[in-house]
């Protein structure tokens, strides 16, 4: 079984790499096409005692290492942001996206973490930052840059204090209708639209009307 993620930051080259071949070797055995990542660090202080510019060019470095190898692989490498890690805010977001700087290299939007980093700017270092246009602007600042999505609501909470709540569809209040329609606006094309119930206490219960609105949107936007 593949190891757990290290600091793309803080850990030596080799040692993140190696992570991330084992887990490549645990795609394929799987046919599984997407690798994700995040950036571990929780966002109280720059890891390490890092200056910023560092850290920021010392994990664009590694994902995009990391990203030359997922390619060789044939699996896409993509990044999943949330209010619990490090590089939390739109901008940063955005800007790590393009210093990567690499075609196998792409966002995992998941929409209560836009929602709470965009809107919210819940747990982000510094200068508290967001979104006139919510979700729906985070998404066209990512255009052509959305590799993979998760769908569901958000009531403004965190989970523990660590990352988004991922309330149940109708619990929240993100609009659906736009956030679908932004999603195709910036070029996102992958078949998948999946349902995200992380640390739901009901999950299960939860998943069969979840499973029914999702029906209702994809009948609505989704593309054959």
């Amino acid at each position: 079984m593949a190891a757990p993620f290290p600091s793309p930051a803080t850990s030596a080259k080799d040692k993140y790499l190696d992570t991330v071949k084992g887990h490549l070797e645990m795609c394929q055995e799987m046919g599984i096409g997407k690798l994700r990542v995040d950036a571990v660090d929780p966002p109280t202080a720059i890891p390490g005692g890092m200056d910023y510019e560092k850290c920021f060019a010392t994990v664009a470095e590694r994902w995009n290492q990391a990203a030359t190898l997922c390619a060789a692989s044939g699996v896409k490498l993509v990044w999943e942001f949330e209010p619990g890690f490090f590089f939390n805010k739109p901008s940063e977001v955005v800007r790590m996206v393009y210093k990567v700087d690499h075609p196998n290299f792409s966002i995992m939007f998941d929409s209560c973490h836009g929602h709470m980093c965009a809107v919210v700017g819940a747990r982000q270092l510094g200068k508290k930052e967001t979104l006139p246009g919510g979700v729906v602007q985070f998404i066209h600042m990512l255009t052509g840059k959305i590799g993979a999505v998760h769908f569901i609501d958000s009531d403004g909470t965190l989970h523990d204090n660590e990352t988004s709540t991922h309330a149940p569809f109708g619990k929240g209040v993100l609009d659906f209708d736009a956030i679908a329609k932004a999603f195709l606006a910036a070029g996102y094309t992958d078949q998948w639209w999946p349902i995200d119930l992380c640390f739901w206490s009901n999950a299960l219960e939860a998943t069969a009307p979840a499973k029914k609105f999702m029906d209702k949107l994809v009948a609505k936007y989704g593309r054959d």
